[in-house]
């Protein structure tokens, strides 16, 4: 998705830091102020991180202390020329490349499920240090990450160290707390204001779209990554029944009016923002909306014929592709996930079980190969 967007993003950055030398250094990167804030964050965090692995090389020999002060202070002035001196060659600078603008957009539309994806790649647990040094890599919605900080550093007392070890789900629990305490309180323009980063990524990539507008899919995204389903709904309703597929910022404000006038009315139940968030988990959440879903709209399509849509959609070689990516070359595998997600009653509740099934296989829900699947099986629900 946004793959042409993508695209000329890529080449503005790589236009912007490549040169004919056989290395990039990170200093004129950060000293390029062509260069957007985020992205410099985003080399200059994966600079940090090559030092985080440096330090634990040197630290894992145990015939040295090297916890000795002699070693502290040449170790501090070894990180300082590290930094200095840091550099890219070509084929890690175009990795950087690729990554920070795939991670940057992903993060814009889905900042929770992105820093979840991100910070522990499919692992149970990290370090909180190792948290922390993933954060850095993160320039946009800074209230989000400077929250998770903020619970970080209230944690750092004489008994907690920085190495205490996080799982992944006390730390969705944390974003989704930081992200709700902030947007509780918020006006409909404080909340569409939220959206000036995603507004001001895509007046960049795509000049074909009128001023002061994004695609509607994306905030579609965003405000199902913010656990907003009613307003999500209306616009996903409005995209495929009226092709609302841009979205201005008057307009979304007037879709989150009607919302909300449904809601006070009793057309729709739940809150704009979910605040039982606070109390529920996600799958408790996307549990309720479609229950609520499924009083209000016509019976779900059959399996059969969801799956033999997502047949017709793909072909043979995009169907063993997913397989070969995502199953492990299992075909069975695959058959039974076709089966869970598209036996489901609605697709939110499909998607819900698509997104557990990519956790239990360590696959990151916004690669490319993932989200081609998520968009095909939610197609086959129409």
């Amino acid at each position: 998705m946004f793959e042409r967007e993508l695209e000329r993003a890529r080449k503005g950055l790589r236009d912007l830091v490549s040169t004919r030398d056989p290395y990039v250094s990170l200093q004129s990167i950060l000293g390029n102020g062509a260069v957007h804030p985020a992205y410099r964050c985003f080399f200059g965090a994966e600079v940090a991180w090559w030092l985080h692995e440096e330090r634990a090389l040197r630290t894992s020999n145990p015939r040295f202390d090297t916890t000795a002060g002699p070693f502290k202070e040449l170790f501090a002035k070894l990180d300082d020329a590290y930094l200095r001196h840091a550099r890219f060659d070509h084929e890690e600078l175009n990795a950087t490349i690729e990554a920070a603008v795939k991670t940057r957009l992903n993060f814009l539309c889905r900042p929770r499920t992105s820093l979840k994806w991100f910070v522990f790649r499919g692992e149970p647990t990290k370090p909180l240090n190792e948290v922390l040094l993933r954060l850095s890599y993160f320039h946009d919605y800074q209230y989000l990450t400077d929250g998770i900080r903020q619970w970080a550093d209230a944690r750092r007392t004489d008994s907690v160290s920085s190495y205490e070890i996080l799982s992944i789900v006390e730390f969705e629990r944390i974003i989704e707390k930081v992200d709700n305490d902030a947007i509780l309180d918020q006006s409909q323009d404080e909340f569409v204001e939220l959206l000036q980063p995603l507004y001001d990524w895509f007046a960049e990539h795509n000049t074909e779209l009128p001023p002061e507008s994004v695609p509607t899919e994306a905030v579609i995204i965003f405000l199902d990554d913010k656990g907003a389903i009613p307003i999500s709904q209306t616009l996903e309703r409005m995209l495929y029944r009226e092709n609302l597929k841009i979205l201005t910022r008057s307009k979304f404000l007037d879709v989150i009016d009607f919302v909300i006038s449904e809601i006070e009315s009793g057309a729709i139940q739940g809150p704009v923002t979910s605040s039982e968030q606070h109390e529920a988990s996600s799958e408790q959440r996307v549990a309720s909306s479609e229950q609520q879903e499924a009083s209000s709209e016509l019976p779900a399509t059959s399996f059969d014929l969801r799956y033999d849509r997502f047949g017709a959609d793909i072909d043979a070689a995009t169907r063993q592709r997913f397989i070969k990516r995502l199953c492990g070359g299992e075909d069975g595998e695959f058959e039974a996930l076709l089966g869970e997600v598209l036996g489901s009653e609605t697709w939110k509740i499909g998607a819900a079980k698509l997104d557990r099934w990519f956790i239990r296989q360590g696959v990151q829900p916004n690669n490319a190969v993932a989200m081609e699947l998520a968009h095909a099986l939610n197609k086959a629900f129409r």
